[in-house]
């Protein structure tokens, strides 16, 4: 029997090799160290099992042409208890699929659209220890090399990578392997403090991360109590890349007073500082991909009678609007040549490297 241990980023390649480079998805997750959630069991450690992923394009940063290797994932670093890594009877196919991750069937084989390749096995695999203090893995990633190389060449398709588990060490029961699982991606950036009012401390404005379905929201602590309080909001595009003085807007403000606003296209919502001095304001933002990716920028304001110009100003903040991670997981349980239907997990995504040469 063929056998196949994982393979570690930390052996060192020939000089002679040809460069290797490792894509992620979701692609906005190269600047993300941890996701917010784990995935227990998918995609490797459902037991005797047949489960699909479904990677939109949209979000592969494969080049065209390139080789995918090896495939990866890498432990949820939150959690602190090792996990013993399983062997298995593993086979891996790839292929490519017209559908996508809402489209995607519950019957496996009609997801493909032509023949898929197997990359790897049938042969037996080891999974390594998570999160093991004597063997740690480096960055907190495995790969599987593959026996064969897969060519991205999409067309304007989708990849599909299935994991075709025939047994496992443990019986063919499911085990925990808790792997790092992507979200929405929503970055927010902050731009210099705001001015202090007549009680001596400056307002300050927070922004919620958020994509479409979800609610915009931004919260103004710290400002005068039960003062009329105002929030500026540019759908669009991002705080200003340099402050201005508001003099000319509000004669006699104070001069930390900064406008730090795009200038020309905010809308006002209105409200009153609670007697703590907070108010936040929120809207809906619409369920459609065409919202993601969207900068929107904010900076409150509050009617302070006792301060000069009787306007003070937060900082301003800008959030990027996220999506969800464009795949889909199918997962059927039992022995991979007789199952043909499974359960869909949409954007459902276990974060993926793809080495590729």
């Amino acid at each position: 029997m063929k056998t196949i241990t994982y393979l570690l980023l930390s052996i060192p390649l020939a000089p002679a090799a040809i460069a290797q480079n490792v894509a992620v998805f979701p692609d906005d997750y190269v600047a993300v160290t941890e996701g917010p959630f784990n995935s227990p069991n998918l995609p490797l450690a459902s037991g005797t099992s047949r489960v699909q992923c479904l990677y939109n394009g949209l979000d592969m940063p494969v080049p065209v042409g390139d080789m995918i290797t090896k495939l990866g994932f890498r432990e949820d670093r939150t959690l602190t208890n090792m996990e013993a890594g399983v062997a298995m009877q593993l086979e891996i196919r790839m292929g490519w699929s017209t559908l996508d991750e809402v489209s995607m069937t519950t019957n496996f084989d009609n997801n493909y659209d032509g023949t898929p390749v197997t990359v790897f096995g049938p042969a037996l695999f080891t999974l390594p220890d998570l999160r093991d203090p004597n063997a740690p893995l480096p960055d907190g990633q495995f790969f599987i090399p593959l026996t064969t190389s897969f060519a991205y060449v999409p067309n304007g398709k989708n990849l599909i990578v299935e994991y075709r588990i025939f047994g496992t060490a443990t019986g063919g029961g499911s085990f925990n392997y808790r792997l790092d699982r992507a979200d929405y991606y929503s970055p927010r950036t902050y731009g210099q403090a705001g001015c202090m009012h007549s009680g001596g401390v400056a307002p300050n404005l927070t922004l919620a991360a958020t994509r479409p379905g979800l609610t915009w929201s931004c919260s103004a602590t710290s400002g005068p109590p039960n003062a009329p309080a105002f929030v500026a909001i540019d759908i669009g595009a991002a705080m200003a890349a340099t402050p201005y003085p508001l003099t000319a807007v509000f004669p006699g403000i104070s001069a930390t007073c900064m406008g730090q606003m795009p200038v020309g296209n905010s809308v006002l919502l209105g409200g009153s500082a609670s007697s703590s001095g907070s108010k936040s304001w929120s809207f809906l933002i619409p369920n459609n991909n065409i919202w993601a990716g969207i900068n929107i920028s904010a900076q409150a304001l509050f009617l302070d009678f006792f301060s000069p110009g009787q306007v003070v100003v937060s900082n301003a903040g800008t959030v990027l609007t996220g999506t969800r991670p464009r795949t889909t997981i199918l997962r059927g349980q039992g022995v991979p040549t007789v199952v043909t239907t499974g359960q869909k997990s949409s954007y459902y995504c276990p974060v993926a490297f793809f080495e590729h040469q």
